[in-house]
């Protein structure tokens, strides 16, 4: 697929997420037959933790997997859109919303999906500027869809996330009136959670190479008003983030296994546009 073909399907998938549950009957038509359906939210999840990709999204799901045992809980999660968010404060589901400061989000996904192969090889400049313009007002329009649901999630700064996971927790809890296990995060515990996850969350230094080149280009006069749009929805949820009450302590939710195991999908894209 051509890169404007494929700046089109992610275009016609943004219009299609203005509908969540028309979006998620797409999704679920889409992935019907593997186990990323279980992925895709429903009432009867127990939770849901999303995010833009590069947000921790991927850490929480698994320190929140290790602290409840590496069992299956229903967690819905790495769609990558707001319509999975917006369905899961409509049924009433304790929802989990990793945020990451704009230039951060982006230039990561670019440099992963750049270095996973998820990009087109030999791109131009300009077609480079492009995906940077299309993943920052992506950015935008995802941050911007939530600001009228924040009231019905918790929001989680991408440092609050991977600097004490627990307090996160005992917040969702407080929050939801849950009972899920804390993460106790300690350099040990949080080396598991790295082991488990391999090169995904791993520090890379050739990332970090390709995420140099992306930053230039994230900075360029060209992405002057995708830039300011996403960051103006970013400070506009953090600024009006509501209060939550004070942890009273956490025991173990029950939770019923939803079968085998199921992959986690990584932090490299949205569900029904892997490559946008």
């Amino acid at each position: 697929m051509t890169v404007p073909a494929r700046l089109l399907c992610r275009r016609l998938s943004a219009g299609a997420e203005r509908l969540p549950p028309l979006y998620r009957l797409l999704l679920v038509a889409r992935h019907r037959n593997s186990p990323f359906l279980r992925r895709i939210v429903s009432p009867g999840h127990d939770l849901v933790i999303e995010g833009f990709p590069r947000s921790a999204t991927s850490f929480a799901v698994r320190a929140f997997m290790a602290a409840n045992g590496w069992r299956d809980p229903r967690v819905a999660t790495h769609v990558h859109s707001p319509a999975q968010v917006i369905l899961a404060v409509r049924w009433g589901l304790p929802t989990l919303v990793c945020l990451r400061e704009p230039e951060a989000a982006v230039v990561g996904w670019m440099a992963y999906a750049r270095q996973a192969g998820q990009l087109p090889p030999g791109l131009t400049r300009r077609r480079e500027l492009a995906w940077v313009r299309a993943q920052t007002l992506r950015y935008a329009r995802f941050h911007a869809a939530l600001l009228p649901w924040q009231a019905g999630v918790l929001l989680a700064r991408f440092d609050e996330v991977t600097g004490d996971f627990g307090a996160v927790l005992d917040r969702l809890n407080a929050r939801f009136g849950c009972e899920f296990d804390r993460f106790d995060h300690t350099a040990a515990a949080t080396r598991a959670v790295f082991a488990r996850a391999g090169a995904h969350l791993s520090p890379d230094p050739q990332r970090e190479v390709l995420k140099a080149g992306y930053a230039a280009l994230y900075r360029s006069p060209e992405n002057a008003r995708p830039r300011r749009c996403a960051i103006a929805a970013y400070r506009a949820l953090l600024a009006h983030r509501p209060p939550v009450p004070e942890p009273a302590g956490s025991v173990r939710r029950p939770l019923v296994p939803a079968g085998p195991p199921g992959p986690l999908a990584p932090d490299s894209g949205s569900a029904d546009a892997p490559v946008s």
